[in-house]
């Protein structure tokens, strides 16, 4: 499985879906239909890079920044909000060096 990040932004009567390890971008009528666009199109980006051998140049491949701290931003927004409900459970990603 491939843990990456999605920002979904809604654009006049799409919702547009940007993968920013890998600057693949896709849409859908709703949000629900981005997710699968998004999960379909990184299938297909990654299976193409792989079978044209091109991995070290295209894996990962970054979105620009400012996308980056859109998602980042609503994230924040997203944590305190729970934090301020007490909706909050912890979801750890560890990495274990050693």
């Amino acid at each position: 499985m491939l843990d990456v990040h999605v920002l979904i932004e809604k654009e006049g009567d799409l919702y547009s879906a940007l993968c920013l390890e890998l600057n693949v971008a896709s849409q859908g009528h709703t949000i629900a239909e981005a997710d699968k666009n998004i999960r379909e199109a990184i299938e297909i980006y990654l299976e193409d890079v792989y079978e044209a051998g091109d991995e070290k140049e295209f894996v990962p491949r970054s979105a620009p920044v400012k996308e980056w701290l859109k998602y980042f931003s609503k994230e924040a927004e997203a944590l305190k909000k729970k934090i301020k409900t007490g909706h909050l459970k912890p979801k750890l990603r560890e990495v274990v060096v050693g």
